[in-house]
């Protein structure tokens, strides 16, 4: 997709007008449940409905880094599903221009009985990043998780830790114009937490779009130059990390 322009010629990355998504609570309940359902002709219009997204607006111009904050079921993992393409909004629009690697779980996409490498190809390949390219990339990728001894392991006997580091080194090792990480880093070391975010801001600086989701207020201050507040399924606020975190910091207290 072309990329619109905004700002004096800079082009525009994520350009969200109105998204929603509604889930029908019980839609789901169980398969007895859903046969009777059936059976009787009734539509999932009886069944209530959670917003998870009400209306959410907003821009991201190529080469920003955007921070999301908000509270646990504020909408925020919703939010980078309908970005990444993972799931659909039931109301408004989501144009994303360019490649996204997402990150929005600790080992989501990861086959268990496959090993290290294995899932490596298996990621890179459902992004459409091409074998041999794959290949050139993988010793990089172990060499920064430093997993070298544990490669031809299947992943099942990972720990949530060395998953997490896995994970990392695929992205930043992958080519792509958006970066999507959500709460990427709360299960690894210190130590390779100050890696992770010295990475995060080499791909700000040279001209990455970013999308940083953390509990962690001095990551987001860090990495973000502009933050989103998410409330209840909707934009409360946005604006400079200074500001925003401020204010949802003193709510949330």
């Amino acid at each position: 997709m072309e990329a619109a322009v905004r700002d004096g010629g800079r082009p525009v990355a994520i350009q969200a007008d109105g998204v929603s998504k509604r889930y029908r609570l019980g839609e789901h309940r169980s398969l007895r449940l859903t046969a009777k359902r059936l059976a009787r002709r009734v539509g999932n219009e009886d069944l209530p409905a959670f917003d998870a997204l009400d209306g959410v607006d907003f821009t991201c111009l190529r080469g920003e880094a955007l921070g999301i904050v908000g509270a646990n079921g504020s909408g925020k993992s919703t939010l980078l599903q309908i970005l990444s393409g993972t799931t659909l909004p039931t109301g408004g629009e989501m144009r994303v221009c360019g490649r996204v690697v997402p990150l929005l779980a600790v080992g989501l996409g990861f086959h268990p009985e496959l090993t290290g490498h294995e899932n490596v190809t298996l990621f890179a390949t459902s992004l459409g990043i091409p074998r041999d390219a794959i290949e050139h990339r993988m010793d990089a990728v172990t060499e920064f998780a430093e997993l070298e001894r544990h490669m031809d392991t299947p992943v099942k006997r990972f720990s949530n830790g060395m998953i997490s580091r896995l994970s990392f080194a695929i992205a930043m090792q992958l080519p792509a114009d958006i970066y999507v990480f959500d709460e990427v880093l709360a299960v690894v070391d210190a130590e390779f937490q100050a890696r992770c975010l010295a990475e995060i801001r080499g791909l700000h600086a040279a001209g990455r779009t970013v999308i940083f989701v953390s509990h962690d207020r001095d990551q987001v201050a860090e990495v973000c130059e502009r933050v989103l507040w998410l409330e209840h399924g909707r934009l409360r606020d946005s604006g400079s990390p200074e500001a925003i975190l401020d204010s949802y910091e003193h709510v949330s207290d």
